[in-house]
């Protein structure tokens, strides 16, 4: 696989936020409890789209729920840091990695979600908001070495551009992947991306 000839001067890694460095499960699940009156916790999530989740609630409310949801700028201000993430970014830029997050989250929640990667110790080197199905293109364009997702049809086609990793989540779980790879956690992501920066 070759790479572009900027990565000889900086090895960059792209990170995915929610779900990699953002846990959004939490705060999801208590809205859905207020709104729906349903109990329901991340763990069980067996799917990355929600929409696809079978909680008993009519599907055209839910869906329209899920659309505000995600597009209101608390939601990510409630949210806590995924599991291991402020050290493995830190750990990754000890390494000598440069790190973007791609991420897409509507452009309008850029404040926030700068903010709350200050907040959390994870400012990054820049954040790019693009479409579902488009973070490839823009790991393509800025040169990405590798990439850290949870999403298995966003990580498949990534791994067409880069070294590509499929953070583990119980949503993710069933998905069985040609391309991209599989990370047990934080403390695996830092491991692999470390060993392979040496190679870069």
């Amino acid at each position: 696989m070759s790479y572009p000839v900027c990565n000889l001067w900086v090895v960059l890694c792209g990170l995915d936020l929610d779900g990699v460095v953002c846990d959004l499960g939490p705060p999801v699940a208590a809205r859905i409890a207020r709104r729906f009156g349903v109990a329901t916790h991340p763990s069980a999530w067996t799917r990355y789209d929600l929409r696809l989740l079978d909680l008993g609630v009519p599907r055209g409310p839910f869906h329209a729920f899920l659309d505000e949801t995600f597009g209101d700028p608390s939601l990510y201000a409630e949210a806590d840091a995924a599991d291991g993430a402020a050290f493995g970014v830190a750990a990754l830029r000890e390494a000598g990695w440069d790190i973007v997050g791609i991420t897409a989250r509507p452009a309008h929640l850029a404040d926030v979600t700068v903010a709350w990667l200050e907040d959390h110790g994870m400012a990054l080197d820049e954040v790019h908001h693009t479409l579902l199905g488009t973070k490839a293109e823009v790991a393509r364009r800025l040169g990405v070495r590798a990439t850290v997702e949870d999403n298995p049809q966003e990580a498949e086609l990534l791994a067409e551009v880069c070294e590509s990793w499929l953070l583990d989540q119980p949503y993710n779980r069933h998905d069985v992947l040609r391309r991209a790879r599989r990370l047990r956690s934080w403390d695996d992501a830092v491991g692999r991306l470390c060993q392979l920066e040496l190679f870069a």
